[in-house]
């Protein structure tokens, strides 16, 4: 019986979630087709009647479920108020989600990865930089109308926080004993926007030569003058 537009749109995105779980727990190399249809609980010709390869699959299955996952997160930016008001809310809802939401984690953990040694992998890889390209130009646009520090471009300040977005996702993802982001997202976002000091106190730190001699500031001789 031939087969509906909707009918083979749920068996792509059956075939897209079982693949996701497998590519994750077991790497590229070890995952095989017909394993993630027999998951998807459809044929191996309805697998290849989809994604002519693993390659095609797993390269799908990180950047259309990625988009799906990343949505709500990116939906943040668009709403109204100021853009670092905007910029905060997006992060907090990045940082919860990467540990609260398993597509969003998984794909970001694949996405993560090199080519694994896999020639077939690296030109589809090549989309990550383009995303990372079009996510520097999003987050440029965006901060060009932000407060930002006197002299402190726009697209620096998207790199840094492109950067510790990255740098928390795989902190976490490699040793999620340590910290969780979803109950400390306020206080990452804060430190990602605002920074680690009062900029007033760390100027004066800067400038006290006592502070950069090692000596604590009003740690003098309780005899002294």
């Amino acid at each position: 019986m031939r087969r509906t537009a909707e009918e083979a749109a749920r068996t792509r995105q059956a075939l897209l979630r079982a693949a996701l779980p497998v590519f994750a727990e077991r790497g590229y190399a070890a995952a095989t087709l017909a394993g993630i249809a027999e998951r998807a609980g459809v044929t191996r010709g309805a697998a290849y009647h989809h994604f002519h390869d693993k390659a095609a699959l797993y390269l799908a299955t990180i950047s259309e479920l990625w988009a799906e996952a990343a949505a709500p997160v990116w939906a943040v930016l668009d709403g109204g108020g100021p853009v670092l008001e905007r910029m905060r809310r997006f992060l907090i809802a990045f940082f919860t989600a990467l540990e609260r939401d398993a597509t969003l984690r998984e794909v970001f953990a694949l996405s993560m990865r090199s080519a694994e040694g896999a020639p077939e992998l690296v030109a589809g890889l090549r989309d990550k930089q383009a995303m990372m390209e079009g996510w520097k130009r999003g987050l440029t646009e965006l901060l060009s109308g932000a407060p930002l520090r006197d002299g402190l471009p726009a697209e620096a300040a998207a790199l840094a926080i492109m950067m510790s977005v990255n740098g928390t996702a795989a902190t976490w993802l490699a040793c999620p004993e340590l910290f969780s982001p979803a109950d400390q997202a306020e206080a990452l976002a804060d430190a990602v926007l605002y920074g680690l000091t009062d900029r007033t106190l760390a100027d004066e730190e800067l400038t006290d030569p006592g502070t950069r001699s090692g000596e604590p500031r009003g740690s003098g001789s309780p005899t002294s003058g």
